[in-house]
């Protein structure tokens, strides 16, 4: 048992949950709410982990979204990718240079938002992820909104147990002799 030092009224707060459901496909204005420096799961790298919050479509507001952007891994090929998604987040927002990731922060910019796949291992399901960034020095920026059609509902991860055995053997008679089939 642990005392909490005070007595606690749950009435007195707001118990509203939020929806934690994906967002749907479409696209989306964004901004970075929060962002942090850590290190890879390896501690061979480091990544840059954001949080955005949606602004528009209206019906989504305020809904987050998160993403990380490998900035410096000992592969390769996954650096590359990470520097190139991290270099487009910066052009989208309108930043050339950035030292400290606050310099992104409240900073409106517009992506496509789709779902993206789940785990190789199957341990976590797909999850909204942004599938494009929209640079306003191209010209016209779309207007948020949610894609008419929607992908299918994934199917739930394999949980790679196997089968129950079936041995097509028949049921246990049971007899008189008084002794259970098992």
């Amino acid at each position: 048992m642990a005392q909490l030092g005070q007595k606690f009224d749950a009435t007195a707060h707001d118990t509203t949950q939020s929806d934690y459901s994906e967002l749907p496909n479409g696209v989306y204005e964004l901004e970075i709410e929060a962002s942090d420096i850590k290190a890879t799961s390896t501690g061979s790298g480091t990544v840059l982990k954001t949080t955005f919050v949606v602004l528009r479509p209206e019906e989504f507001a305020k809904r987050k979204l998160f993403g990380n952007y490998n900035l410096e891994n000992s592969n390769a090929q996954a650096q590359e990718i990470g520097q190139k998604q991290f270099a487009s987040l910066c052009r989208a927002i309108g930043v050339r240079d950035v030292e400290d990731s606050e310099d992104l922060h409240f900073k409106a910019f517009i992506a496509k938002v789709g779902l993206g796949k789940p785990s190789k291992d199957g341990q976590y399901p797909a999850r909204a992820e942004i599938k494009r960034y929209y640079f306003s020095d191209e010209g016209q920026l779309p207007e948020p909104a949610i894609d008419a059609e929607q992908p299918a509902a994934p199917k739930p991860a394999n949980d790679n147990r196997q089968p129950a055995a079936n041995n097509n053997r028949p049921a246990a008679a049971t007899g008189t002799t008084g002794k259970r089939p098992w």
